[in-house]
């Protein structure tokens, strides 16, 4: 599977698209109604959970498989290249971990508790 995961945690019910976060996200924007995430707690359990995989730069790759980390203090975005469910679901998971939901660009979802 091919696309980007995106991750944010808001700090509040809000009215404001997820398409919108998601561009001012991506766009390096810091939003005052989004949480900040624990960055190197996150980077640490990436480096876990992928530590067999080559890692530069936040750029993993095994095989064909390979995603990047896009981290910022409010946003995670992983865009992922020919990765397997089972590798997609452990970069779910770890953001998960945190209470850190799913946002899917390519159908405008967002996977909330």
């Amino acid at each position: 599977m091919a696309g980007d995961l995106s991750f944010w945690k808001v700090k509040e019910k809000i009215n404001i698209p997820n398409s919108e976060i998601y561009s001012a996200l991506s766009s390096g924007e810091y939003l005052f109604y989004i949480d900040e995430i624990p960055l190197n707690e996150i980077l640490k359990d990436f480096n876990i959970a992928f530590n067999d995989w080559e890692n530069h730069k936040n750029n993993y790759e095994k095989g064909f498989e390979a995603f990047q980390l896009m981290i910022t203090n409010q946003f995670v975005r992983a865009d992922c290249s020919e990765m397997t469910a089972g590798n997609i679901n452990k970069i779910i998971d770890i953001l998960g971990k945190y209470g850190i939901p799913l946002y899917d660009s390519c159908i405008d979802v967002r996977f909330e508790n």
